[in-house]
């Protein structure tokens, strides 16, 4: 996995979701025709280890051809080494050309690395992942499951294994100790599931723009054709739940079977499976619901206190008349001087942000008081 430094504000949005677009939504399309072929050398002490230091530079060359050749990512700056740490990943059709091994016990081998092979991985598995989370500016993830293996009412297999899997795709999870002291509180985890409104609460209270939620149980059952070992079940259910609008972005059920001669692992193993299917699923959903985000409108939420009803009214008119990009603004709620409102907008935070803060309406000027990647919180102050 590797990351990508800061994003280059000349690069556009349409730019930006053409790449999105082929990586993420296209599957398997090719962002170039081109079939050249790399050749490379690795040395080792054993032929597995000369093997895989071979992929390791034909990663490295292709690298280098592939950043030089599509100017959509020409002014990006790679972190090369968590790339080349999975080498042996991208490497998917090579030649072994020769190899040898010295008086000294050094193996040389030397291969044909095909560059398109490289390429669809590099962009598929992780550019285009990692542009999106940065243009989405790394929201933060907030996992929740109220799960049972066989007896154990305190498992967290499932609730584990999907931040793992989020965590090497390069989201940011928030810590387990926090979620943990929650749990802590006796919160009657299944009322909340069943309430976006309540689960997206949780969340803001601990700093996370979305959180996961659902419930995964296990059991262990014997069958006839298993002999000693135990038929380990498993049934998993969550959603994806933004925190500022409790808008679910995704929302699945997946199950997942495992043998051994231990009910208990026989669980954890049915659970761990099943919760990589759905990790794999809310991640996919979610990247979807983005890209296509980027590429269209996207729905900001702005919250704005320091309001009367009638200056409310006058940041209606300035919104939905006053800003190019904004297709449409609509009221959530007004209460105490706060006014929620869901605005559709096609371009980025930043451009939003820029004719928000600071923007004089007469009696008062709006300024942004905080920022996540949905929306803005800002103050009217009076002059």
């Amino acid at each position: 996995m590797f990351s990508l430094r800061p994003i280059i504000r000349q690069i556009s949005i349409g730019t930006i979701s053409s790449l999105l677009g082929l990586a993420l939504l296209a599957g398997p399309a090719r962002l170039g025709a081109q079939t050249d072929t790399i050749i490379a050398e690795g040395f080792g002490m054993t032929r597995d280890a000369a093997l895989s230091e071979a992929k390791r530079s034909a990663v490295e060359q292709g690298v280098g051809v592939i950043l030089t050749s599509e100017t959509s990512v020409k002014n990006f700056q790679v972190e090369r080494d968590k790339i080349l740490s999975k080498a042996n990943g991208f490497v998917k059709t090579y030649e072994e050309i020769s190899s040898s091994q010295g008086p000294d016990g050094l193996w040389t081998i030397r291969i044909s690395a095909e560059i398109t092979a490289i390429l669809d991985e590099l962009v598929k598995d992780q550019l285009a992942l990692d542009l999106l989370l940065s243009w989405v500016r790394h929201p933060r993830f907030m996992i929740i499951m109220d799960e049972i293996n066989i007896d154990d009412t305190g498992s967290s297999v499932a609730e584990t294994e999907i931040g793992r899997i989020m965590g090497e795709k390069g989201f940011d999870i928030i810590s387990a100790t926090q979620t943990e002291a929650l749990k802590q509180r006796n919160v009657n985890l299944a009322d909340i599931q069943g309430d976006p409104v309540q689960a997206a609460g949780m969340a803001a209270e601990f700093g996370a723009e979305y959180i996961i939620m659902g419930n995964a149980t296990a059991k262990a059952v014997t069958h006839p054709m298993l002999g000693t070992r135990l038929s380990g079940q498993a049934n998993i259910s969550a959603k994806v739940v933004r925190a500022d609008n409790a808008q679910i972005m995704a929302q699945e059920t997946f199950h997942g079977k495992s043998t051994h001669i231990d009910g208990t692992t026989a669980g954890v193993n049915a659970l761990k499976q099943a919760a990589g299917k759905l990790a794999d699923y809310l991640l996919a959903e979610t990247v979807r619901r983005w890209s296509l985000e980027q590429s269209n409108s996207r729905v900001l939420t702005l919250k704005i206190s320091g309001l009367t009803y009638q200056s409310r009214r006058q940041v209606l008119d300035f919104l939905n008349g006053g800003i190019e990009g904004v297709r449409s603004v609509d009221q959530r709620s007004f209460a105490a001087g706060v006014v929620t409102l869901a605005v559709e907008f096609t371009g980025s935070n930043e451009d939003l942000g820029m004719v928000l803060d600071g923007h004089d309406l007469g009696a008062f000027v709006l300024y942004i008081q905080g920022e996540s990647s949905n929306g803005f919180d800002l103050v009217a102050q009076s002059k």
